[in-house]
């Protein structure tokens, strides 16, 4: 995986550079779509490039695959990309308790537009993944009338993403307009190939 991915970065398809933010935006539904459990395997945290193997008869009781490379964290971005937005979702479940709750109720699965969207909770979840199309004001169903707050968004910097979302997009008010078959509306940015967890 990691020379997939540090030869696809340099490349101007976006198609193909965005494979790392593909694999946050997989993360994240799969995390918050499930069921009261999560698995993630050993490595997949930072994209660790090997298999994770212990020693066992089918490889002569081996060692050489039985170790991560934690000096990948250090050295590219891509896998320090990774390993942060992993511990910010997890850090999510930890703060708003998202996998203790009910099952999502989904609401927006538009297929023209690659746009998903869904309530667990008090949180929200906007999936843009449509490779090139952005959407400056997508609107979404919400049921509540007020201020919603993103509170994890996988276009930041600190995750590889490209820091289209401005701060003062963070905070939002809903619009008297019914979508979804939910009373209130939230009009938001999405990026292509981004994700977006808002509070209610």
């Amino acid at each position: 995986m990691r020379t997939i991915l540090l030869n696809l970065l340099p490349l101007k398809n976006h198609c193909l550079r965005d494979v790392p933010y593909t694999n946050q935006m997989i993360r994240m539904i799969t995390f918050t779509i499930g069921g009261g459990a999560y698995l993630n395997f050993m490595g997949n945290e930072f994209g660790h490039p090997k298999r994770v193997e212990f020693p066992m008869p089918s490889n002569n009781f081996s060692y050489s695959l039985a170790n991560r490379c934690w000096d990948l964290l250090e050295n590219e971005d891509v896998h320090r990309n990774l390993f942060s937005f992993d511990k910010d979702l997890m850090k999510l479940d930890e703060n708003q308790r998202v996998l203790s709750r009910g099952l999502p109720s989904i609401h927006h699965v538009n297929d023209t537009s690659m746009v998903i969207s869904y309530i667990r909770g008090p949180l929200l979840f906007v999936f843009n993944f449509h490779p090139t199309n952005a959407y400056e004001r997508y609107s979404v169903g919400v049921e509540e009338a007020g201020e919603y707050q993103i509170v994890l968004n996988t276009d930041e910097k600190k995750y590889g993403g490209h820091g289209l979302i401005k701060v003062d997009q963070y905070l939002q008010r809903t619009i008297n307009k019914r979508v979804d078959g939910l009373r209130n509306s939230l009009e938001v940015f999405l990026p292509c190939r981004t994700a977006q967890v808002i509070c209610i």
